[in-house]
C-alpha cells in the first residue's frame, strides 16, 4: 500500500494538515500499518512538489511553526482515481523485506541457523498481528461495520497464510538440517 495514495484519499475526503492526517490515517489503518509522523510530512512534501496537492491554508500557531493545511488538486484526484481503479501488482510480495532477508541468509550467507532464528522472530510478529486483527474484527462486527470486517478478514487470512508459510519453511529447514547430519 502506498502512503502517498493513502494521503491522497484522506485529502479527497477533506483538506488536512500533517498531524491531523496522521491521526486520521491511524484511525483507519493504524493497527495494521503504523506510520511515523515524519513519513506523513515527507510524503506531503513530495505530493506538493508533484502537483498532486496544494496549500489550502497557512494557520498561525503560538510558539510553533505555521500549520500548513493541504487540499487535493485535480491532478491528485486523477492520480487517486487511477490508483483505485488499477489492480494491485501480484509480484510485490517477492520484494518484501522478509523475503529479501531470507534469500540473503540462504543464498549469500549460507547460515541456516540464522534463518531459523528469523523464522521464529517473524512468527512472533505475525501472531501478535493476528491477535490485534482478530480484536479489531470483533469490534467491527459488533458495530456492525461489514465492509471493514471484510477487509480485516482479508488481513487475517493473509496473516494466517504467512504463518503457514513460515511453518513450511521451518519444516524444510529441519529436513535439510537432518539430511546434512545423516
Amino acid at each position: 500500500m502506498s502512503i502517498k495514495h493513502s494521503l491522497l484519499a484522506l485529502l479527497a475526503e477533506e483538506p488536512g494538515y500533517g498531524y491531523e492526517l496522521k491521526n486520521r490515517f491511524d484511525q483507519v489503518l493504524g493497527e495494521i500499518w503504523p506510520l511515523q509522523q515524519a513519513q506523513i510530512y515527507n510524503n506531503l512534501r513530495i505530493l506538493e512538489k508533484d502537483g498532486l496537492i496544494e496549500l489550502d491554508a497557512l494557520v498561525a500557531q503560538d510558539d510553533l511553526p505555521d500549520r500548513k493545511e493541504y487540499r487535493l488538486t485535480a491532478a491528485g484526484q486523477q492520480e487517486l482515481a487511477t490508483w483505485i481503479s488499477s489492480p494491485a501488482s501480484g509480484s510485490r510480495k517477492l520484494r518484501d523485506d522478509l523475503y529479501l532477508k531470507m534469500m540473503t541468509i540462504v543464498n549469500v550467507l549460507h547460515q541456516p541457523q540464522k534463518l531459523s532464528d528469523l523464522l521464529w522472530q517473524q512468527r512472533d510478529i505475525y501472531l501478535h498481528q493476528l491477535r490485534d486483527l482478530e480484536r479489531s474484527l470483533a469490534q467491527a462486527e459488533a458495530v456492525p461495520d461489514l465492509l471493514t470486517a471484510g477487509l480485516l478478514e482479508g488481513a487475517i487470512l493473509h496473516t494466517e497464510a504467512d504463518l503457514t508459510w513460515l511453518d513450511r519453511m521451518e519444516e524444510r529447514l529441519q529436513a535439510l538440517t537432518q539430511a546434512g547430519a545423516a
